[in-house]
């Protein structure tokens, strides 16, 4: 495996990035909903006890901020195979990095640190 480039990395970080933060500024949305956050705050109430040191709000806006994020990520990656310049502006970029890209059909895995396909 080729170790990739600076520009493959810089690539690859925008392309991780930009969907993290649309995810967390989804689910902070979404928190903000009147009905949304008055389920939570019930939630919390109850389940208070259970967790010290936690609440239940921190908990669901970790696990809803990784759902949205993935959702946002496979949503835009579909309706960028239609369009590809929806991933442009939704990805940051419409280029896939290579490293990522492998032969349709090929299956690679990692044994013992080698590299086998």
């Amino acid at each position: 495996m080729n170790t990739p480039t600076r520009q493959e990395l810089i690539l690859a970080t925008i392309r991780t990035a930009v969907p993290a933060a649309i995810g967390w500024l989804l689910a902070w949305l979404i928190g903000t909903i009147p009905a949304v956050a008055g389920i939570i705050a019930t939630i919390d109430g109850i389940l208070a006890t259970s967790a010290p040191g936690y609440t239940v709000s921190v908990i669901l806006t970790a696990i809803s901020i990784g759902l949205v994020t993935a959702l946002y990520y496979w949503v835009v990656r579909e309706l960028g195979k239609r369009w590809p310049i929806v991933e442009r502006f939704l990805l940051g970029s419409a280029k896939q990095p290579t490293t990522y890209v492998m032969p349709e059909g090929t299956y690679s895995t990692r044994v013992n640190g080698a590299h086998n396909e």
